[in-house]
């Protein structure tokens, strides 16, 4: 059976709220969530001849929002350079404890930066907005155990590069 455009429109209007809330969580970026919706509503009205196959229409949209907003995640560019990173020196001069907390907040943030999109994605949900490894894991649709590699990984080149920025900075010092 064929939904017409009146129960399309029934079912895009209240699913769609969620799916935002869905897509807006795992992108971080109200943008990629609008767009994501978008694509499922657009592919909702697509299959709609095989749409009775589909026992619950929420549970189908939610799967699609969440893989199209992950995919989105994983599209986009690191937003820096290692070389521009480990280049930039401190413009201002404050007292000098407050200048080295400021140079190392600031190191973090470019290499934190510099991380693949998903993982910087679940360092912010597990390190800046207390998600639990679980709750990241139901957020973004990935194995508990993808969760917390990704987490692994991104501190473990967060390690590494901040070695190396401080390195060069004693270097230069």
């Amino acid at each position: 059976m064929s939904m017409d455009i009146v129960e399309y429109k029934r079912i895009v209007v209240a699913l769609r709220p969620s799916l935002l809330a869905v897509a807006r969580r795992i992108t971080g970026n109200r943008q990629d969530a609008e767009d994501a919706v978008q694509d499922v509503c657009l592919k909702i009205w697509r299959f709609r001849d095989r749409f009775d196959r589909y026992n619950n229409v929420e549970a189908y949209g939610t799967a699609m929002v969440r893989n199209l907003s992950i995919d989105r995640i994983r599209g986009r560019k690191p937003v820096s350079d290692e070389t521009v990173l480990l280049g930039r020196e401190a413009e201002e001069r404050l007292p000098d404890s407050l200048l080295e907390e400021k140079e190392v907040r600031e190191a973090i943030r470019r290499i934190i930066g510099l991380l693949p999109p998903l993982q910087q994605r679940i360092l912010q949900m597990k390190d800046m907005e207390g998600y639990e490894t679980g709750e990241i894991a139901e957020i973004t649709g990935l194995a508990a155990g993808a969760v917390r590699n990704n987490l692994s990984r991104a501190r473990k080149r967060i390690r590494e590069l901040y070695l190396m920025y401080y390195r060069i900075k004693q270097d230069r010092g």
